[in-house]
């Protein structure tokens, strides 16, 4: 029987009393391992990025706090600022998609990890998503609500098991602004928001705004790790 596929997740850094701890969501663990890949917790150490992707054959790059606007030389709104991952770990993603980009290796990025790929690569964002009927999160900000997804032709998720009925997890206070050069928007939520990117140049990379993992057993969540599945396998045998 063969290996499952590793997968490389990147984390965050937690204070706490001082220090500092890599921080991933279990679920999204859970969800990778409960479909038949091993999932490896990346640090973010930025000058790292080549040595950690030499020992997966994937790459998810994983939901968390907002992005400091400094890279993608946006405004905080000061009135709706909230806190920022630390730069460590947006420095080592986006050095690190580079690379994965150019050595093939397949991406999904889930809802902050959607927007580091369109910062990465020359978009930018909106540093608040004004958001007053709580389509896209609670209005305390601290739960997920469920809203429709709608794709356009010609999205990777089209072959996916989406219908009219299709709901998605979704809890962000950023979104994706202007797209980058040469990605495009190719599903969109409640009020025209960006959904997910994608690019004919890397088309082993994927952003996509919400959280499959809140909805494991969905059978869109269930196709979405079967693509990064199928993909790090390609690569694996390759």
């Amino acid at each position: 029987m063969e290996k499952p596929p590793l997968i490389g997740v990147t984390s965050d850094w937690n204070s706490e009393n001082g220090a500092l701890y890599a921080r991933v969501d279990r679920r999204v663990i859970g969800w990778l391992k409960d479909e038949g890949m091993t999932p490896v917790v990346f640090p973010s150490f930025p000058g790292a990025e080549e040595e950690l992707l030499t020992a997966v054959s994937g790459l998810l790059i994983s939901g968390g706090r907002d992005i400091d606007p400094y890279f993608y030389s946006g405004v905080p709104e000061k009135e709706f600022e909230e806190e920022y991952c630390h730069r460590d770990r947006t420095s080592f993603e986006i050095a690190l998609l580079w690379r994965a980009a150019r050595l093939g290796v397949p991406v999904l990025g889930i809802c902050l990890g959607c927007q580091v790929i369109n910062v990465a690569f020359g978009g930018d964002l909106i540093p608040h998503l004004h958001d007053p009927k709580g389509r896209h999160r609670r209005r305390n900000g601290r739960k997920a609500v469920n809203h429709r997804l709608h794709s356009y032709e010609g999205s990777f998720i089209e072959e996916m098991e989406l219908t009219g009925d299709t709901r998605v997890s979704s809890s962000h206070h950023q979104a994706v602004g202007r797209v980058a050069p040469g990605w495009r928007a190719t599903a969109y939520g409640p009020d025209e928001v960006v959904e997910v990117i994608e690019s004919d140049e890397y088309p082993l990379v994927k952003g996509i705004q919400w959280h499959p993992e809140r909805t494991p057993h969905s059978p869109l969540s269930k196709d979405l790790a079967s693509w990064l599945k199928d993909k790090a396998l390609a690569l694996k045998q390759s």
